[in-house]
């Protein structure tokens, strides 16, 4: 009862210091709308008040924050990391929201490391509690695994539902100057062949093999939970050491200007299927030829990722992310992985294998070769004749069997993708077309890369 007495005495003091700054930037905006001329003052009336020095405009909140200082006997909590707020702070009277003066400069948007491709923005995170010491949430971080943090505020990539608590943010890939050794950040389990449960070298519990990231030092076999290792390195967590630790490490990491470069000289690069650099690779030696993991064809060059032995062929890794197709025009297609479930078969021809563009929400999916089928084909043989690409059999009441014109064979169905010759009553499969216009299997996916590429939807890289 006595907290929550002085709990709610520290709030009244601070709300009359609020009032009272808002009386004297009233009687500044009074007097001098007096010294203004009349055909100004329609506009001045108009006109938001202008901030002091010190008062500030944050993107977490639509109102200006004003400057203050508060004692840590008034109880008055931060809204993004919900600690006490003691010193330098920024509120909005209105609302009864408040900042620390490190938590103001955590940057909106950030680059990760290991998510390279997109930006992440900061957001609040949903359904929070205010006041309260561990905000419960709905998503879990790709870092920790967990779901609890100490703000209530988390980094975001839409496109790809990437998600990080802010302090798992701030930590680097490299941890060197408070932990025992220096420790590299590991984002699945480096052990693949250990048959025994590893315990954490700091917290001495089980760690987590399916999930969750970790720091490890293969020298020293000296392996710990990710959270563990960044609580060595940036101090007690809910302090305000700790707080500093995590703003100036989010503050370096609002840009990576010289990445692409420092790739290029490593003769890396970057893709957006995988949070790592993947390096180009020609194989030789035809044992240890791999499965590329979009269209599980196997493939003799392309780009690879050692540290997780992921494998991307010459002619999946042009392909782009994300189409806008005319058979579905209301989403977007998203390249999926060959791994990602569920399997569906390609609307247009009726197969299940190979790398397909796919909406989730109306489980539809094109291979990316009927994806990027040109609109009129025209066999090498005859100029004269071109076919029209139809995505049904262009008349209902047809009850015969429907064969292609190239292999002979009975039409899948008369609702997939066809070629079709009105003048000579011709159909073709969009597989038999293909085929016609060339004969190399690389080059057939070289085209429809080509072609994908006019029916991109560009990424937000900023």
């Amino acid at each position: 009862a006595e907290d929550q007495l002085d709990e709610a005495k520290g709030q009244q003091a601070v709300l009359y210091r609020f009032r009272q700054r808002q009386k004297k930037i009233q009687i500044e905006i009074t007097s001098c709308s007096k010294l203004i001329a009349k055909e100004e003052e329609s506009y001045v009336s108009k006109a938001p008040p202008r901030l002091r020095d010190g008062d500030l405009v944050h993107f977490s909140h639509r109102h200006p924050l004003l400057r203050f200082h508060l004692k840590g006997t008034e109880v008055i909590r931060c809204n993004m990391c919900t600690i006490i707020i003691s010193g330098v702070a920024y509120g909005c009277d209105r609302c009864r929201y408040f900042l620390h003066e490190v938590c103001s400069k955590i940057p909106k948007r950030i680059r990760h490391y290991f998510h390279p491709m997109h930006s992440l923005t900061l957001l609040p995170i949903p359904s929070i509690v205010l006041w309260h010491s561990k905000v419960e949430s709905e998503f879990c971080c790709v870092a920790c695994g967990y779901d609890n943090s100490l703000f209530s505020f988390y980094y975001h990539c839409d496109l790809c539902k990437f998600d990080l608590h802010l302090e798992c943010a701030s930590v680097t890939t490299k941890l060197i100057h408070k932990v025992k050794y220096p420790l590299d950040l590991f984002t699945s389990f480096p052990l693949k062949s250990e048959g025994a449960a590893l315990l954490c070298c700091i917290c001495n519990q089980v760690m987590n093999r399916q999930s969750a990231w970790l720091f490890y030092n293969r020298e020293f076999d000296y392996i710990c939970h990710f959270e563990c290792a960044a609580e060595e390195e940036l101090g007690v967590i809910g302090d305000q050491c700790f707080l500093s630790e995590v703003q100036k490490s989010l503050l370096l990491r609002k840009s990576f200007p010289d990445q692409q470069q420092k790739l290029e000289k490593l003769g890396e690069v970057i893709h957006f299927s995988h949070r790592h650099p993947l390096k180009a690779i020609k194989q030789t030696n035809e044992a240890s030829i791999m499965n590329c993991c979009i269209c599980s064809n196997q493939a003799l060059s392309g780009y690879i990722c050692q540290l997780c032995n992921y494998y991307i062929d010459e002619t999946c890794f042009p392909l782009p992310r994300r189409i806008r197709h005319n058979f579905h025009p209301n989403h977007p297609l998203i390249l999926a992985s060959y791994n990602d479930p569920p399997k569906s078969k390609c609307r247009a021809c009726g197969h299940e294998d190979g790398a397909k563009y796919c909406c989730s929400t109306c489980k539809f999916s094109l291979h990316r070769s009927c994806a990027g089928a040109p609109m009129t084909f025209t066999p090498g043989t005859n100029k004269k004749v071109s076919y029209k690409l139809l995505y049904l059999y262009p008349y209902d009441g047809e009850m015969a069997v429907i064969k292609c014109s190239g292999c002979s064979r009975e039409l899948n169905s008369k609702e997939g993708f066809m070629y079709y010759n009105f003048d000579l009553d011709e159909v073709l499969h969009v597989r038999c077309a293909l085929h016609r216009e060339t004969d190399s299997y690389d080059t057939k996916f070289v085209f429809a890369s080509e072609r994908l590429k006019s029916i991109k939807i560009e990424e937000d890289h900023s």
